[in-house]
């Protein structure tokens, strides 16, 4: 079985203070730590710059939100809705996603350290000329998200759905393919140097390299 990178967790403190009404906070101080927030929505809040550390979000949704620029530490989200939010050029390192809604989320130009998404459901999402180091996709569907141009290093797909993906110039060197859905991924075929596939994909990935197999 697939064996996924170690990575580093999160480091949060034991009781984090609960609370539930930090719109204003994050919109006035833009800043927040250590802290607990569960059960509530976080409506069209559109800051940059925003700091966020040491802090669980429990079941928040961020409905129209955007956070471009964030720098994100020691950040758990469970089972929040992040649909189309918009984390595009952010620091984000040592964060879990786990069993959140990622659909349409924008990463793109970010640089991402030491995350994991765990059944995720992040279809369509943008991780588009990120720096992407120590990152673990463990049993999500990023069916059609963009991974152009991206820096890997030591990031790891099981049993993820990544099919009709974007790979273009992105080197897949020592990446794991082989318990991934990977059907019609998008890429020009120099990024699959060095690449790990099984043979059923090597043949798929012979046909979009104009390949005739007989």
């Amino acid at each position: 079985m697939l064996e996924l990178n170690k990575i580093l967790k999160p480091k949060l403190e034991t009781l984090l203070d609960e609370n539930q009404n930090i719109k204003d906070e994050l919109i006035n101080e833009r800043y927040l730590a250590n802290t607990l927030i569960k059960n509530v929505s976080l409506d069209y809040i559109n800051e940059e710059r925003i700091e966020i550390n040491g802090c669980h979000f429990v079941n928040v949704i961020f409905n129209g939100s955007s956070f471009r620029n964030i720098d994100l530490l020691d950040v758990v989200f469970e089972n929040c809705d992040l649909s189309n939010i918009d984390f595009s050029e952010g620091s984000i390192h040592r964060v879990q996603f786990k069993g959140c809604k990622l659909i349409g989320a924008n990463f793109s130009g970010g640089n991402l350290q030491n995350i994991l998404f765990q059944e995720v459901l992040g279809r369509y999402s943008n991780f588009g000329y990120s720096k992407m180091k120590n990152i673990n996709f463990n049993e999500c569907n990023m069916k059609g998200s963009i991974f152009l141009e991206c820096n890997f290093n030591k990031v790891g797909f099981k049993e993820c759905d990544i099919s009709s993906s974007e790979f273009t110039n992105t080197p897949l060197k020592q990446i794991d393919f082989r318990d991934n859905d990977i059907c019609e991924i998008a890429l020009t075929g120099r990024e699959l140097k060095d690449a790990i596939v099984s043979p059923l994909q090597a043949v798929e990935f012979a046909k979009l390299l104009g390949v005739i197999i007989k």
